[in-house]
């Protein structure tokens, strides 16, 4: 009795692989065209939160605490220099996700892509490090002018409101990341599929 629903099973099981169809070459295409706009908008985005964060940065320093020591300027810039380089990464970014053309031959297509998906991976990594790095380093060589403005509770306030801030920013570059590389991976994993194809 037992073969006979194992057998059954079995049947089934054959029944329901062989009803699957592979989805055509023009939907995997259009799939994988869907998933690169889907990270270029992120690209977009990324753009537009760090400009805004850039522009009141800036607005703060010029307008509200037009700062005077030399080590508060060496902040400002690594801060507002880490901003702006991030923004220029990203618009490369853009530019090197329009070079990547699923009409192209297969081989082009699947090398581009692969190119792009390993600078990404190298800009999330090392990169996105040394600029969080540099700009809380910068954060912190206000600290001392700020001194000279505010009372030490004050200042020890700032400071660790800074650690909280980041904890928070950091969590969401951290979402923003994993979102992003998860759909590149989908979209790596599309282009070899049209490659089998």
């Amino acid at each position: 009795m037992s073969d006979l629903l194992e057998d059954l099973k079995n049947k089934w099981d054959d029944a329901k692989e062989k009803n699957l169809q592979r989805p055509s070459t023009a939907e995997v295409i259009n799939l994988s065209k869907k998933k690169m706009k889907g990270a270029v908008n992120m690209h977009i985005g990324n753009i537009a939160i760090l400009t805004i964060t850039l522009i009141g940065i800036s607005a703060f320093f010029i307008y509200v605490a037009p700062l005077q020591w030399v080590l508060s300027h060496i902040g400002i810039v690594l801060m507002t220099g880490g901003l702006l380089l991030r923004i220029l990464i990203e618009c490369y970014s853009i530019y090197r996700a329009s070079k990547v053309k699923i009409s192209d031959s297969t081989a082009v297509s699947s090398g581009k892509s692969l190119r792009f998906y390993a600078y990404r991976k190298r800009i999330h990594g090392p990169v996105t490090i040394s600029i969080l790095i540099a700009y809380t380093l910068g954060f912190y060589l206000l600290t001392p002018e700020f001194a000279t403005y505010f009372t030490t509770t004050q200042v020890v306030l700032i400071d660790l409101s800074y650690l909280l801030a980041a904890a928070i920013f950091g969590y969401s570059i951290r979402k923003g990341i994993k979102d992003e590389m998860r759909l590149l991976n989908e979209w790596k994993e599309l282009q070899e599929e049209i490659a089998k194809e």
